[in-house]
């Protein structure tokens, strides 16, 4: 699958005035192919968690889009000071930026550029030895090939006076399921699997979720829609959670379902727009809107859709893309009522990740699943191996519209 990096779109957009981009092309007619949810794990008897971590919460200014960010410190062999991390279970590797890496002992290599002319290069790697959880002193395996590079939320966070030094991605959230208690600013880790096996109240609810390209976790975004004759209905697309985007952004093809034509629709003419990274890389005005979620289960069975195309095209060039359809994503196992949140529209690159090496990009509805809906969760477990996320919910409020 294809590698295309997501962290450009996980950082608050400011206000510009850049073109928006076009809406994509509408999916074709399609053929199945085969896919299927992780099942939830099933522990023979409870574990004990392998340590816990203090996490530090960042809240956005109410002037910026999104809700904001978690990390916790690491104190790693030869380091004079814990090290902080953010929180990422989207972001596809474990990261330094060079300051974090000046750190460190051993040779350091002077950067210039931001993280895209540096993810185009063979990145410097570097492995972090000794390894503990501040907060509980409990150590962990090495975190081994952490790339040194600059990221999107670490300039933000250093914008507003908070020094972060890096982010642990998918690799670590392979490694190890999280419990993540908000209330309790703290997170238990397990080994993967495992964060089921203490049992849970009937308060969380338990979403499964389906593996997406790049390792990625997926679970189901409803929200309504009204109509020219004023009739609601219901939209349902595929979410990509990530914890490190502080908004959650839905692409072109799911804004239709929310009821916009395009980017020319009249109802986004007066809405407030932010700058993001399109999918070609670039900076892209978007329009920002208010929407209500349902973050829900994925339905057994669910399988992605092929746009159609000749045997002889497939062997010649691979798909022309793929898609879920709308209706095989409803009736999940169950589902958590959100407050109204502010969103941005776009194709944005966070979303190429979706892109199969083989069937093409992702042609069908779809949104990152970011802070600003996480965050009214009081306790969010992530099972990334499995593709299973549980989330119980916390301070369930609507945001002030932007």
């Amino acid at each position: 699958a294809a590698a295309a990096h997501p962290a450009a779109t996980a950082a608050p957009a400011m206000p510009a005035t850049a073109p928006t981009a076009p809406a994509a092309p509408a999916p074709e007619t399609a053929a199945p192919a085969p896919a299927a949810p992780a099942a939830a794990p099933q522990p023979a008897e409870p574990v004990v968690a392998l340590g816990m971590a203090q996490v530090e919460t960042m809240r956005l200014p109410g002037n910026m889009l999104g809700a904001g960010f978690e990390f916790l410190r690491l104190e790693v062999k030869g380091a004079p000071q814990p090290l902080a991390f953010l929180l990422g279970t989207a972001f596809p590797v474990n990261a330094l930026t060079p300051r974090g890496r000046e750190l460190l002992p051993g040779p350091s290599t002077s950067y210039s550029g931001g993280w895209l002319s540096q993810a185009t290069q063979a990145a410097s790697t570097v492995d972090l030895e000794g390894v503990r959880l501040w907060g509980s002193g409990a150590a962990i395996d090495d975190i081994k090939g952490c790339e040194v590079l600059e990221f999107p939320q670490a300039q933000l966070l250093g914008q507003l006076g908070v020094e972060v030094h890096g982010v642990l991605g998918q690799p670590f959230f392979e490694q190890y399921d999280m419990d993540l208690d908000r209330y309790g600013q703290r997170a238990q880790f397990y080994s993967p699997g495992q964060a089921a096996a203490q049992g849970f109240y009937s308060t969380v609810r338990h979403l499964p979720g389906i593996a997406l390209p790049s390792g990625n976790l997926g679970v189901v975004l409803t929200g309504s829609a009204v109509d020219d004759d004023l009739d609601e209905r219901k939209a349902t697309f595929v979410g990509l959670v990530d914890s490190s985007a502080a908004h959650t952004i839905v692409n072109w093809e799911a804004a239709k379902l929310l009821g916009y034509s395009g980017p020319t629709d009249p109802k986004l003419m007066a809405a407030t727009k932010v700058l993001g990274a399109g999918k070609t890389g670039q900076a892209e005005e978007m329009p920002v809107v208010q929407a209500r979620f349902s973050l829900c289960g994925v339905p057994q069975g669910v399988k992605p859709m092929l746009l159609s195309v000749s045997q002889e095209e497939f062997k010649a060039s691979g798909g022309k893309g793929w898609y879920f359809e709308e209706k095989t994503l409803q009736g999940g196992p169950a589902c958590l009522e959100l407050g109204a949140v502010n969103i941005a529209i776009g194709d944005v690159l966070g979303l190429s990740v979706l892109t199969d090496s083989m069937i093409g990009p992702f042609t069908g509805a779809a949104a990152i699943v970011g802070q600003d809906l996480l965050f009214q969760a009081q306790r969010v477990v992530v099972n990334l191996r499995d593709k299973n996320l549980w989330l119980e919910p916390g301070d369930v409020r609507d945001a002030p519209e932007m």
